[in-house]
């Protein structure tokens, strides 16, 4: 395996957003390209709350990585854990033996941010990945079935709080989401249980929720959650969570104030993200954050043949403080001026420069309640909603998943429908 191509062999570090669109960008080109991830499929992120609140099921919101290149024959997969990159000697370590490359994409994605917290680590729940979100929607459909036999009041109280930390698009689609799967199918379903009893929180430490969208829409999320029974709380720090209680408290609290406590058994941590931890031990320039720093043409500052893209990479603009978001549409961007780079490197021609122009945001809260800017155009409810679904259903890979996918959205906006209630152990 560790013989060298004739052809220039790249290697792609990931099989999400980023690495799937450098590979596809490279597909059918005088190059061999080898994809490596731990996963077989690539998930779409933006629907994984769906999973957990059990809109969706779990074929629907991936697609197999080497579906995308049955007509490529020069792109060829490995299913493996990374464990480190060695720059100098151009190899990457996996558990199925070394790897050499002759030109580098990092496209590794992230993975939650705990910030140290082990207590939070331990006995939160992430909503990160396709495991993640059906790990959530099982606990969730339990704590309801233990909530329904239990005598105990405190107890079941506990039982029937729950707590969202992170108020960006996880946290508010999420919360959302949950809401309506509580108030809109498990009341009808689950006669034992007083649902006056049910609690939903969104906590966050931003001055807002949506910090990304203007103020306007970020009041109406805030109205919109509220009248789905979400209490939301920011400016908040939360300090640990036990697995019985949450303890935080406002960042403008002195350091000998009192913590504010819930009682729950169910916290979804969307509080943030970071590199994954094989990248620890690469020599490259990086920011606060352990984002590989890149300049406009995606190569790791100081390196020819090695470059980043998506959330595993830093970028910023000339004249901006801050560099690109972790969003979607910019891991595309990345992926794109990357892989042509090789291109452009390989046949003498001058490189590309990333120039990216954000496109908008947009955030679903939920059933025909949603919220989008795109530079003046800002909107709102059932027209923001079906810009939503329209875009996500556009971008995501997989036609027979897509039909089925609608039509789960077109039961559920009539009906409330929930099909994917399936506890698994």
């Amino acid at each position: 395996m560790t013989e060298k191509a004739a052809k220039p062999r790249i290697v792609i570090l990931g099989g999400g957003i980023a690495g799937i669109r450098a590979a596809r960008k490279l597909a059918n080109e005088a190059v061999d390209v080898l994809i490596i991830d731990h996963n077989n499929y690539q998930v779409f992120q933006p629907l994984l709350y769906q999973v957990a609140t059990s809109m969706l099921s779990a074929d629907e919101v991936i697609y197999p990585i080497r579906g995308f290149f049955r007509s490529a024959s020069n792109v060829n997969f490995l299913l493996a854990e990374i464990e480190g990159i060695d720059a100098a000697a151009q190899t990457v370590r996996t558990d199925q033996g070394e790897i050499d490359y002759d030109h580098l994409i990092i496209a590794l994605g992230s993975t939650p941010n705990f910030f140290g917290s082990k207590s939070i680590e331990e006995n939160s729940l992430p909503l990160k990945t396709l495991v993640d979100s059906i790990e959530i929607r099982s606990h969730v459909l339990k704590v309801f079935e233990e909530a329904s036999r239990e005598k105990d009041a405190a107890k079941r109280k506990a039982l029937l709080t729950f707590v969202f930390v992170g108020a960006g698009p996880i946290g508010v689609e999420g919360s959302g989401g949950l809401s309506e799967l509580i108030y809109d199918v498990f009341q009808k379903e689950y006669h034992t249980i007083d649902f006056s009893e049910v609690e939903i929180h969104l906590i966050g430490a931003d001055p807002g929720v949506l910090m990304m969208m203007p103020e306007k829409l970020r009041d109406e999320t805030v109205r919109v959650l509220e009248k789905k029974k979400v209490a939301v709380q920011c400016s908040m720090m939360v300090t640990d969570y036990d697995g019985e209680t949450l303890r935080y408290k406002p960042f403008s609290a002195p350091k000998d104030a009192p913590l504010q406590e819930i009682k729950t058994r169910t916290v979804v941590w969307a509080a943030g993200v970071r590199p994954v931890d094989c990248l620890d031990g690469l020599d490259v320039q990086k920011d606060r954050g352990r984002r590989i720093i890149v300049d406009d043409t995606m190569h790791a500052i100081g390196f020819e043949n090695v470059y980043a893209a998506g959330d595993c990479s830093s970028f910023t603009p000339p004249g901006e403080e801050r560099p690109l978001p972790t969003l979607a549409p910019v891991a595309l961007a990345e992926g794109d001026v990357a892989a042509a780079n090789i291109l452009h490197k390989l046949k003498g021609e001058p490189l590309e420069h990333l120039d990216y122009k954000s496109k908008g945001v947009m955030a679903i809260i939920g059933n025909s309640e949603a919220v989008m800017s795109a530079g003046p155009l800002v909107g709102r409810g059932f027209l923001a909603w079906s810009a939503w679904l329209w875009i996500h259903l556009l971008t995501k890979a997989g036609f027979h998943a897509n039909v089925s996918v609608t039509f789960k959205w077109f039961f559920n906006y009539l009906f409330g429908t929930r099909l994917g209630r399936m506890i698994t152990r």
